[in-house]
């Protein structure tokens, strides 16, 4: 019994510390990181932790098997490496999520940077979120990584920072981008923006100071907040609490933060697919159209796709716009007369 016992537990750390090495050659330059197999060995207990978090008489907590398959969480296990990351940011440290296909040759994958909607610790992406959102990006045979932006730990603004929505927290998404480029499996020559909500506008202030983004895709994202602001007014306590010196300079802190005012300053040759919800409660559906009829005027490439009946996340939708910005990417890599193949 104690030997077969002592051979699991020695199996076990053997596997962790092979997970360890192989995840500091697949992650170099990040100054923390965990691998996912390691925070969640085994479905049976990503569903238990689930249930933890949730109350009994919440549907999540009966419904977690079906709300996430084991199948997605078998595929992310199995052919990706997945960890859970921390880096530097100016002097500050940003936690992040990373996945990547296996390396089984010496190939270089396309990257895709995810920036996520909310602020602070609203919208955390959560390791259900990665299976959902970003795991199925990366089986399709990319390196995918998503900044959880400096603020998102709101206790400890000291070590994490904190959220300014839009302003120096962009920074986060320019290391990200220069950690990516940097990684053995990376094609460098291939790096995407993929924003939802409040990541769109963040996505639009990185492509501003860049002219190294192949192509980019937005859901459902602000592009004047001046005017949205009188239509979703609650928001004022948000930018109140995390933009710098809001009250002082209201007009030219929601102008810098809106792509509208400034949209001839995106590189001339960036493609831009817009989609959104025709339903969308958060953010009117006209920031997408005005932004669409302004790059057109610019001569600009861009496209834009309606989901006539679909809400701010394109909760009812999430297939047809991850099938959508794939091809957006694929259409514009460099050298896509050779596409990415799923590994």
């Amino acid at each position: 019994m104690f030997t077969g016992l002592a051979m699991r537990l020695f199996w076990l750390v053997l596997l962790f510390s092979y997970q360890g090495q192989t995840l500091a050659h697949s992650w170099p330059g990040f100054a923390k990181q965990q691998s996912c197999l390691e925070l969640y060995p085994t479905y049976s207990q990503l569903v238990a932790d689930i249930r933890r978090q949730t109350p009994w008489y919440s549907l999540d907590h009966w419904l977690a098997p079906w709300l996430l398959p084991e199948q997605q969480f078998e595929n992310t296990q199995q052919q990706l490496d997945c960890a859970q990351l921390e880096y530097h940011s100016d002097n500050f440290l940003v936690q992040a999520w990373g996945l990547q296909p296996k390396a089984t040759q010496s190939k270089k994958w396309p990257v895709i940077i995810y920036n996520r909607g909310g602020n602070s610790a609203l919208g955390r992406l959560d390791f259900v979120s990665v299976l959902r959102q970003l795991s199925p990006l990366a089986q399709q045979g990319f390196i995918v990584l998503a900044s959880q932006y400096r603020g998102s730990v709101p206790q400890d603004q000291k070590t994490y920072g904190k959220d300014q929505f839009g302003g120096a927290d962009v920074n986060d998404i320019h290391q990200l981008i220069e950690l990516a480029k940097n990684l053995p499996g990376a094609d460098a020559d291939n790096v995407f923006l993929y924003g939802i909500s409040r990541g769109g506008m963040m996505s639009y202030l990185t492509a501003q100071q860049r002219g190294d983004i192949r192509a980019m895709a937005i859901t459902g994202a602000p592009t004047d907040l001046v005017t949205e602001l009188p239509r979703l007014p609650e928001m004022e306590l948000i930018f109140r609490s995390l933009i710098p010196n809001y009250d002082q300079n209201k007009q030219q802190a929601l102008q810098q933060r809106s792509v509208l005012y400034w949209a001839e300053e995106l590189p001339a040759n960036l493609p831009i697919l817009l989609m959104y919800g025709g339903e969308d409660q958060r953010v009117h559906p006209d920031n997408s159209k005005r932004l669409a009829a302004k790059l057109t005027e610019l001569k600009r490439p861009v496209k834009l796709i309606e989901f006539t009946d679909a809400d701010h996340l394109l909760t009812d939708y999430k297939e047809q716009e991850r099938e959508a910005m794939l091809h957006w990417f694929r259409q514009h890599q460099y050298n896509s007369q050779k596409p990415v193949a799923a590994p």
